[in-house]
């Protein structure tokens, strides 16, 4: 099936609400989910969201420290939610994962100076991406510069919304000045048979019970997209072809259940485009 549209995630969260109307855990997330919502765009469509988008939005919230978890169990519960209502084919709440440790300076957990391999395509996205949310950030002063002219600061709402929505807008801005600092091109090398699984290789597997077969390309958390066949070396299933040949078997454990591939191919690395 595939999924032309979708509501915007506004919509979509206050569809979630209803639906959980009395429902303790979605009134007490009220607020997080608000953030998240924010962080994302709240008039973006939800099946816009990315994986790498949610995985981000863990590792903002992960610098609020030991209360992390907890703030982000209502988004699992939000993007679960918009899965059963078919709005969007990938189960996003996996990859809402608490960082094991804190990040400083503005980095992601574990990542400080680490290179970022992109296809071509996945650069030219983290770019538009980027001036999309320059063009945010002037928005946005003038939203401040506007809220400000309201001299009752004790009250005032829209001040508040506007400066968490900035602060928002500056550190998705500094991730991605970051990664695409860090970034390096992913290299075809025509005429090469990969011997290994490894970042940007083309995989055939082989569904061993269905007999069904799937291709997948492994990219980074940042260009990934399921529904376009492109899994993250972040993810189970990414995590579970790394490094292993063709002919070999492997058992992937995913939340609902276990899968059991035969590696049938290893194509030579991709550079999207």
């Amino acid at each position: 099936m595939t999924i032309e549209s979708g509501p915007s995630l506004s919509e979509a969260l206050t569809r979630f609400l209803v639906a959980s109307k009395g429902g303790k855990k979605a009134q007490d997330g009220h607020q997080d989910l608000g953030r998240f919502v924010a962080w994302c765009g709240r008039e973006r469509s939800v099946v816009e969201l990315s994986p790498s988008e949610v995985a981000d939005y863990a590792q903002y919230i992960g610098l609020g420290g030991n209360d992390a978890a907890q703030r982000l169990n209502p988004v699992k519960s939000f993007l679960t939610f918009l899965k059963q209502e078919g709005w969007i084919q990938t189960g996003l709440a996996a990859h809402v994962r608490v960082p094991r440790t804190r990040r400083t300076g503005g980095r992601p957990a574990g990542q400080g100076g680490r290179t970022t391999q992109l296809s071509q395509q996945g650069l030219d996205r983290l770019g538009a991406q980027l001036e999309s949310l320059k063009g945010e950030r002037v928005n946005i002063v003038e939203d401040i510069r506007r809220a400000m002219a309201d001299k009752d600061f004790r009250e005032n709402a829209p001040l508040e919304a506007a400066k968490e929505r900035q602060g928002i807008i500056e550190s998705k801005i500094r991730d991605l000045e970051d990664s695409l600092a860090r970034a390096e091109l992913l290299q075809s090398q025509p005429g090469k048979v990969a011997k290994r699984v490894s970042l940007g290789a083309a995989i055939t597997l082989k569904d061993v019970e269905s007999g069904r077969k799937v291709v997948y390309t492994l990219v980074d958390v940042r260009e990934a997209d399921a529904g376009s066949g492109k899994i993250s070396t972040e993810s189970p299933v990414g995590q579970a072809l790394l490094d292993r040949g063709v002919g070999e078997e492997v058992v992937i454990n995913v939340p609902r259940g276990t899968l059991r591939y035969v590696i049938e191919g290893v194509g030579k690395v991709a550079t999207g485009g």
